[in-house]
């Protein structure tokens, strides 16, 4: 059954946009946590944003990170995002999803061609790019000027606010053979119905729906292969030079922005715990938790691994920018390295977050317990292609030992797509003893 649409919001109310800087991003994002605190809760009961975090969350720049600068957008730096989404964790990890990962979108359609740019981004720069990334019975058919698309597509979190939507898949030739050119497709919010499918053990706010596609048409301008888009020096490179996210591969960033909702989780769970345990007293024993031995040893270790995810944290995230500003292909050892890196953050603050609902007891085990949904929250985080612990942690293993990964683009990967900008300023990618392998990356 299609979930009707919520209403829309007015384009940029008329306004020019304000621009923020990489602290007065900060500042806004801290300024929200009171009142998504208090919105939490209804968050995950509506299992959508509700329309006022969305005014919020634009009127803040929040949405607005990686959007390019000549269409309004703040065009700031990679930690911009993932810091932003981490502060907002701390009151609400769905909200914090759709800052990071649906926010994050607008710098993938930074690296589309100009037309495709200049339509999208006409009304303002207050636009919701919504990918759905599981195709279930989703078909991509070859046609005279385009694409037809019908069939389901899954996990389209923020589905109910999407003004376009983004979705990606092989081709079927004119002939109706499948191809193996995977393209990149974006059709207006009109053109896709919304399934609402979203009842889920957490992350229950990101509304995170179906969208199933009937005949719908997509122009050939709207649409990219998918190497072509998240290689180095995309489409839409020439058309905003000065930021490095619309050039160099796009993969480890894709794959990494998550982490602000994740350590952000952590770190507000860690909080929550101790303000409720501080004057909790058992309804057993009659006596504080927080003056058992074993809560404050516990609250320590727990402690000590979100400290260690946040020096993880802020080393890989110094990587992806330090790689970014030089205009550098990450080598496939790289690559590898930050997958094991990411999925150990991870790791970390979930632990961190278990051992500390299982010290709250029966108390620990209500919906209404924000460590609980937290909790919950980090468990379903726990499950994204990104943070799986088996393929990251086996890919760095077998390289330690010379094996191959038994991944095909990290063993034997195409030739690497140099960035735009790497080019046009005489350089080339920094040479390793993995010179020539570094399309994994993308």
């Amino acid at each position: 059954m299609a979930k009707a649409k919520t209403k829309k919001r007015s384009k940029n109310g008329g306004k020019t946009p304000q621009r923020f800087t990489y602290d007065e991003l900060m500042a806004n994002a801290r300024a929200l946590l009171p009142v998504l605190r208090e919105r939490a809760a209804r968050t995950e009961e509506m299992r959508r944003l509700p329309d006022e975090t969305m005014a919020d969350l634009y009127e803040a720049g929040l949405l607005r990170v990686f959007t390019p600068a000549r269409y309004g957008g703040l065009e700031l730096d990679w930690h911009a995002l993932p810091d932003a989404a981490r502060i907002i964790a701390t009151a609400c990890p769905s909200t914090a999803w759709i800052v990071a990962v649906v926010g994050g979108h607008s710098g993938i359609v930074g690296r589309f061609p100009k037309e495709l740019q200049d339509e999208v981004f006409a009304d303002g720069p207050n636009q919701l790019f919504v990918t759905a990334s599981a195709q279930t019975t989703g078909k991509i058919h070859k046609v005279k000027g385009g694409y037809k698309l019908n069939g389901v597509w899954r996990f389209g979190s923020g589905s109910d606010h999407g003004d376009w939507y983004m979705v990606n898949g092989d081709v079927i030739d004119e002939k109706g053979n499948k191809t193996d050119r995977m393209v990149r497709t974006i059709a207006p919010a009109s053109d896709v119905e919304v399934v609402d499918t979203w009842f889920v053990a957490g992350m229950k706010g990101t509304g995170s729906k179906d969208l199933k596609y009937n005949d719908v048409f997509v122009p050939e301008h709207r649409v990219v292969t998918s190497p072509e888009n998240f290689g180095g020096g995309p489409p839409g490179a020439p058309v905003n030079p000065n930021g490095y996210l619309y050039d160099i591969p796009f993969g480890p960033y894709f794959s990494s922005w998550l982490l602000g909702p994740v350590l952000g989780a952590a770190e507000g769970a860690y909080d929550a715990y101790v303000q409720a345990t501080r004057g909790r007293v058992g309804a057993m024993s009659l006596n504080s938790p927080a003056h058992m031995h074993t809560v404050q040893e516990r609250l320590a270790e727990s402690y000590c691994e979100i400290e260690a995810a946040r020096a993880l944290y802020q080393k890989h995230n110094d990587f992806l920018h330090q790689r970014g500003v030089e205009r550098r292909l990450i080598e496939v050892d790289e690559f590898i390295d930050s997958g094991r890196e990411r999925t150990y953050i991870g790791r970390l603050c979930f632990n961190a977050v278990h051992r500390l609902v299982k010290q709250m007891g029966a108390v620990g085990i209500f919906d209404t317990n924000p460590v609980q949904r937290f909790y919950r929250d980090l468990n379903v985080m726990q499950n994204q292609l990104a943070l799986n612990w088996d393929i990251h942690m086996l890919n760095f293993g077998r390289r330690q030992f010379g094996l191959p990964t038994g991944m095909e683009r990290l063993d034997n990967p195409p030739p690497a797509r140099l960035p735009w900008g790497a080019s046009r300023k005489g350089k080339t990618a920094a040479a390793g003893k993995n010179a020539g392998t570094r399309a994994a990356a993308e």
